[in-house]
């Protein structure tokens, strides 16, 4: 299913996520090892090791929010409106033309 945001997150609950984060980071800090970390902040210890790795690495910052996920379009215009005319929907057949089962009906 596709968001329409990108990632299915609104900005209220990126930043949310983004505090909890922040939050694991203080904890690093203070010297909890991320499985405590994850039981006190109720997340997945794969989530705590993930951002202890990345806090270890570049402090706070690393752990802050990067924006909604997703990529912008890498095809080109003419790229985009081949696809788009290959998803039209189907044209019926011209009188005449031929098929697999003879001519078509028209």
């Amino acid at each position: 299913m596709r968001y329409p945001d990108g990632g299915g997150l609104t900005p209220a609950a990126r930043a949310k996520r983004e505090q909890v984060r922040m939050r694991a980071g203080e904890l690093f800090a203070a010297g909890l090892a991320p499985a405590q970390v994850a039981k006190q902040l109720r997340v997945s210890r794969k989530s705590a090791y993930t951002w202890h790795r990345a806090w270890q690495q570049g402090g706070l910052e690393a752990l802050g929010s990067k924006g909604p996920s997703g990529s912008s379009c890498r095809l080109t215009e003419q790229q985009v409106a081949l696809l788009e005319y290959a998803w039209t929907p189907v044209r019926p057949l011209m009188a005449g033309a031929r098929t697999s089962g003879g001519l078509s009906p028209g």
